[in-house]
């Protein structure tokens, strides 16, 4: 609060009972004091007043922005869906004007390729007979057994005679493994009959990037097609193509609309506003947390309602014990404010001292196998790969015999920082599991990804090039076992760590400076 605000202010003199008595005391003292209430209560009434119009109007012009947003994002996506239809349209009358040869497949390829490569929100284009194998696509590699009959747009367009394109629900693509929004048409043949398929695969990811082209604060936009999320911003990766249920029965089947409701993707307290596409199944909802908007409100109500409270406590006579409270309240609040930072200083400084490895910098053991559960139940809960590196010093007991232990501590940090310099990912971890031992957790990563890493820490390692008498490479060197997994129901971390100690083992027994794969009877940490 401004220092100003609690000195004594002028102007109480005019309501001073005089030194010379009235001829009529009491009247005047009733008209003071009624003015004194009527004033006091005409501040408070408007004060009021205020903070509730200002609130309603932020409220307002949040709807106003929010609304905006999802209709120039939705025009957007359905412009971006619409190229794509023409391009379908363009693809079918050339195939319905001509019989299907071999000859007009081949002319038809770079066709494709030239669309794909002019569109960017295009992943891909596609076509498929009338049993679902694919015959023409834009991808330069493609398996040629290749068959999509059981896709819910191919299933649609075998039973639906109608020649309208279908924006189906977001799927992962077989052929590249993205997340893709398919866009189909039926080709017919010369009698009307099934002929086959056009899909084209739209980019989620470019969906996402335009997206996050919009600068959102703490709020989110959220873009649905075929009553599936497709994109959200900021991303939540896990809800990518689940059903959209939640937030459709919040919205009902109105196009459009605004609201104030819980989210019930993240939970988060927010205004929305919503619009649905009026030619696909495109719906986008742009959001604002309620502390976002109403932030500066409160910051600004709080101020004035305090000025107001100052003018009554003026008008009351009070203001001299009013500042005295005050400041001794400010006061308590700043030491109470200091001790706080200070204890959460401390506290902060010893979480992460105990969970760091006083030599080398690295996380410890405990917090290693810490991470190392929830890693796992998140990969179990994702279907994603898991992977573990174990990494040794080789002859290490040799070096500190030669050396010393001063010497072969400087070698444990040197090799530390070798491996960080390696593992970069914000994700990833590398931490000293005991002794000359490290281990490396990498998240999202295969076998053949982990095996890749894990060479690259060998390299780095040996690039130091520590001079090691007792080792048969005459330089410091590392073995490494890695092992990985996407975990089953019945998996557990622990078989994923011994795997890759194994895996050390073995790399150790073949005569060191070397990595080796896990070997498991489990398919899912085979090598």
């Amino acid at each position: 609060m401004n220092e100003e605000l609690l000195e004594p202010t002028t102007g109480f003199s005019e309501f001073a009972e005089p030194r010379d008595p009235p001829e009529s005391p009491r009247p005047r003292t009733f008209i003071a004091r009624w003015l004194i209430g009527f004033v006091g209560l005409a501040l408070l009434a408007t004060n009021v007043w205020l903070v509730v119009t200002t609130r309603k109007h932020e409220i307002a012009q949040t709807h106003l922005v929010n609304t905006n947003l999802a209709r120039a994002m939705s025009d957007r996506v359905e412009v971006s869906i619409a190229q794509v239809e023409h391009i379908l349209d363009s693809l079918v009358h050339a195939l319905e004007r001509d019989e299907i040869t071999n000859d007009l497949l081949l002319d038809l390829q770079p066709v494709l390729v030239n669309h794909v490569a002019r569109t960017d929100q295009l992943q891909g284009l596609f076509l498929y007979n009338a049993g679902g194998a694919l015959i023409a696509t834009s991808e330069p590699l493609w398996d040629e057994g290749s068959n999509n009959s059981d896709r819910p747009y191919f299933l649609h367009h075998r039973s639906n005679s109608s020649g309208s394109a279908l924006v189906g629900a977001p799927i992962i693509s077989r052929s590249s493994g993205k997340w893709v929004v398919p866009i189909s048409r039926r080709i017919n043949d010369a009698d009307g009959g099934f002929e086959g398929v056009v899909l084209a695969t739209l980019s989620l990811e470019h969906l996402r990037l335009v997206l996050e082209r919009f600068d959102v604060g703490e709020g989110a936009v959220t873009l649905s097609i075929a009553g599936h999320y497709a994109a959200r911003h900021p991303l939540i990766a896990s809800d990518i193509g689940k059903p959209a249920d939640a937030v459709e029965l919040v919205l009902g089947k109105t196009s459009a609309g605004f609201g104030d409701a819980p989210s019930p993707i993240d939970g988060v307290p927010r205004f929305y506003s919503f619009e649905r596409g009026r030619t696909y199944p495109v719906l986008v909802i742009a959001s604002s947390s309620h502390d976002e908007v109403l932030s500066a409100w409160r910051v600004s109500s709080w101020l004035q309602t305090l000025w107001v409270l100052l003018l009554c406590a003026a008008l009351l006579g009070g203001l001299r014990v009013i500042r005295r409270a005050l400041r001794q309240r400010l006061r308590a609040e700043k030491e109470l404010r200091e001790a706080h930072g200070a204890l959460a200083l401390a506290n902060a400084r010893l979480q992460k001292l105990a969970q760091l490895d006083g030599l080398t910098g690295l996380p410890n053991r405990g917090y290693f196998d810490r991470r190392l559960e929830r890693s796992f139940k998140q990969a179990q809960r994702d279907g994603t790969a898991l992977a573990v590196i174990m990494v040794d010093v080789d002859f290490f007991k040799q070096f500190n015999d030669t050396y010393g232990h001063v010497k072969g501590d400087s070698c444990l940090v040197r090799v530390a920082a070798a491996l960080r310099t390696v593992v970069r990912r914000p994700e990833d971890l590398v931490a000293r599991y005991g002794g000359e031992e490290m281990v490396i957790l990498l998240r999202g990563t295969d076998l053949e990804g982990a095996g890749a890493v894990a060479e690259a820490c060998r390299g780095a390692v040996k690039d130091l090039a520590i001079a090691h008498a007792g080792s048969t490479m005459g330089i410091v060197t590392v073995s490494l076992g890695v092992a990985a997994l996407v975990p089953g129901p019945q998996s557990t971390s622990t078989a994923l760590v011994s795997a890759a100690d194994k895996a050390l083992y073995r790399a150790k027994q073949q005569g060191r400076n070397q990595v080796a794969r896990s070997f498991s009877s489990d398919p899912k940490l085979g090598a």
